[in-house]
């Protein structure tokens, strides 16, 4: 029996020609990753190991995220502990205010994380980094710790769930729209926590590497231990020149085997939209069009990449955003910003009526940057929409692509993109 490409990635850097599910590895990680409000506690926690000295200067990569701009006074304090401990220990890779980004983001798009590699971050959403063919793994600030002084992080060898996505995509149909038509099709059952999403087939290929991100990111959401695509001709272009290190080309065997397999046409997928509070309660947008909204969000690690603001700017092209609709759009990385910037996509959101903010994870953490107040409605592009996420737990959020949030945003209720 053959084994698929997690299991091949987790024997690999555990020196072991053979794992299978169940079984406990301590593998090589290739890089870790901790940000801003949980990096100083990370590093304590290194310290109380008794070391001074990361495993690897250039491997410990360090983002400020959450937190840029400071808000408060409390925020800028704690940032500022954060930067003297980064400093006392000498990271190469800091990614701090005007060089920032939304962590997942700069971990792939910088070339730290690498396919055949194991990287683990302090953030719930480091399942992104699967989109390279990466094992990508979230990790306590213990477990981080540990890999900061060993380069080591320990795992149990989790089942595989294959996805195999065939078809053509749509027009305004994205990868977002995939991830909640699972979400809404697997449920929060238990059924897939501790697993590995393995996706694949004709309409994966066809995805761009933001595409796949999107995708992996949200594996998380249902309880996933890491969501993987295969790496392919688009992942050695997409790292040719940023890559920080060598990697493999690894694939499933055709003989590995997996839990369960399903198989999803993309042809017949339409833009999807999760209801308030419940990640998995999906529909149509057919079936919840006219739901009206006074805030529109679109940023974070799921949805504030180049594809995406670009669909936007293609939708708002002279249009206007409905008076009664306020909306926010955050490139996840200075990168993201720049290059919209240069394509004219930032103009064009800025003429339609939206706000543009700097890299961060702004909103969706409920931190600062546009959190929901009292009885807000609004229509993100997140990840998240359980009470209280972006801020007051009497607002609503609606989860949706960035197709249909800039499609409704001219009309402040909630429409299909392909009726424009």
């Amino acid at each position: 029996m053959g084994m698929t490409i997690t299991e091949k990635i987790m024997a690999s850097q555990s020196g072991r020609d053979k794992v299978r599910p169940g079984e406990l590895v301590w593998v090589d990680v290739e890089s870790v990753m901790t940000m801003d409000y949980l990096g100083k506690t990370c590093f304590d926690k290194f310290r109380s190991l008794g070391k001074t000295d990361v495993f690897d200067k250039n491997k410990v990569i360090c983002v400020s995220d959450h937190l840029v701009p400071p808000p408060n006074q409390k925020f800028a304090t704690m940032l500022n502990e954060w930067r003297e401990v980064v400093k006392a220990h000498d990271i190469t890779y800091f990614y701090d205010l005007g060089r920032q980004g939304i962590a997942h983001q700069i971990m792939v798009e910088q070339g730290h994380v690498l396919p055949g590699k194991v990287s683990i971050g302090t953030d719930s959403h480091a399942n992104t980094y699967g989109a390279v063919g990466a094992v990508g793994n979230a990790v306590g600030v213990t477990d981080a710790a540990v890999a900061m002084a060993t380069g080591k992080a320990w795992f149990r060898v989790p089942s595989s769930v294959k996805f195999h996505i065939t078809g053509e995509w749509q027009p305004y149909i994205m990868a977002k729209d995939l991830s909640l038509h699972i979400m809404g099709m697997m449920h929060w059952n238990g059924h897939l926590i501790y697993k590995t999403l393995e996706f694949c087939g004709p309409a994966i290929d066809a995805l761009s590497v933001a595409g796949r991100m999107t995708l992996c990111n949200m594996t998380v959401d249902l309880g996933a231990k890491n969501g993987i695509v295969a790496p392919d001709v688009k992942t050695q272009e997409y790292l040719k020149d940023i890559a920080k290190g060598d990697w493999d080309m690894l694939a499933s065997d055709d003989d590995a085997e997996y839990e369960a397999v399903y198989e999803i046409d993309v042809s017949q997928l339409g833009p999807t939209v999760a209801l308030p509070d419940k990640l998995d309660d999906t529909l149509p947008v057919e079936k919840v069009t006219g739901r009206k909204f006074n805030k529109a969000f679109v940023g974070t690690c799921t949805n504030g990449r180049l594809e995406d603001l670009a669909i936007m700017a293609d939708i708002l092209q002279d249009r206007q955003i409905h008076r009664d609709v306020n909306m926010i759009v955050v490139p996840a990385s200075q990168g993201v910003y720049l290059e919209a910037l240069r394509a004219g996509y930032l103009e064009t959101l800025i003429l339609a009526g939206a706000a543009i903010d700097t890299p961060s994870c702004a909103a969706c953490a409920g931190i600062h940057t546009g959190v929901a107040g009292d009885g807000d409605i609004v229509l993100s592009a997140g990840n998240r929409n359980m009470k209280g996420r972006m801020g007051s737990k009497n607002a609503e959020i609606y989860l949706t692509s960035p197709a249909v949030v800039a499609a409704s945003a001219i009309y402040g209720e909630i429409t299909d993109p392909r009726t424009l």
